[in-house]
């Protein structure tokens, strides 16, 4: 894609950079697993997947917190795991999701990121996430790739809200016209950073539906070759 006029890149994390691995329900079933409840993958995806969107819909302005995910958490174990035990459950997964090798690294970011850095660019994270993601992406080695992590449960607002992006303009000193954010979702990313003046752009299974510049990954967007 054109980068002429981007001074800075700001990048969305999961689904983007990063994924669970091997999925959100095998961790799951794997952590619960050992703790003497032995409960189906797929289930567990599902019921993340339907509590993850109940959270969207009926608290639209909360961040991705340990309060939110706790909620999360609850909905997904709901009639699964003993109510007595959540505080114990919750714990294991929240500190499951903290490991890097719970997740990997999306093909071709590391070229990506390497080749926009020799390239000059400043870079950044801007992401619906809270503080374990640092320690994720440093255990991963995309840590230091990026000048600041910024996470939205510590900035107390979320994609797609314009206070995010105009808070970030506010960091790292350039305006909205030199901005580019990539990310994966058509509305937290692209309408959010378009929204406040920004250029997006489409990674991911949304990105060929979509008008804006997008690929499958951040190596195709980006016009880089791998190994």
């Amino acid at each position: 894609m054109k980068l002429d006029g981007i001074q800075a890149i700001t990048f969305d994390a999961a689904g983007t950079l990063i994924v669970p691995h091997p999925s959100v329900g095998e961790v799951y079933a794997e952590v619960l697993g050992g703790l003497g409840y032995p409960l189906d993958p797929d289930l567990l995806e599902q019921n993340f997947r339907a509590s993850f969107k109940a959270l969207k819909q009926n608290k639209p302005d909360a961040v991705l917190d340990r309060e939110s995910w706790c909620t999360i958490v609850a909905g997904t174990l709901n009639g699964l795991t003993p109510s007595d035990q959540f505080d114990t459950h919750f714990e294991a997964l929240w500190n499951a999701f903290a490991m890097p090798d719970r997740w990997r690294v999306l093909p071709g970011v590391s070229e990506t990121l390497q080749d926009l850095k020799q390239r000059g660019f400043r870079m950044f994270v801007l992401s619906n996430n809270d503080s374990r993601l640092r320690g994720i992406l440093n255990g991963l080695g995309l840590a230091q790739y990026f000048e600041a992590i910024f996470v939205s449960a510590e900035l107390g607002v979320e994609k797609p809200s314009p206070e995010i992006f105009r808070r970030i303009e506010a960091e790292v000193g350039v305006s909205s016209a030199h901005l580019l954010h990539v990310g994966d979702s058509l509305k937290e990313d692209a309408q959010g950073a378009i929204g406040a003046g920004w250029q997006a752009a489409l990674v991911g299974p949304k990105a060929a539906a979509s008008d804006l510049a997008g690929a499958a990954n951040i190596a195709e967007l980006f016009n880089v070759s791998l190994p």
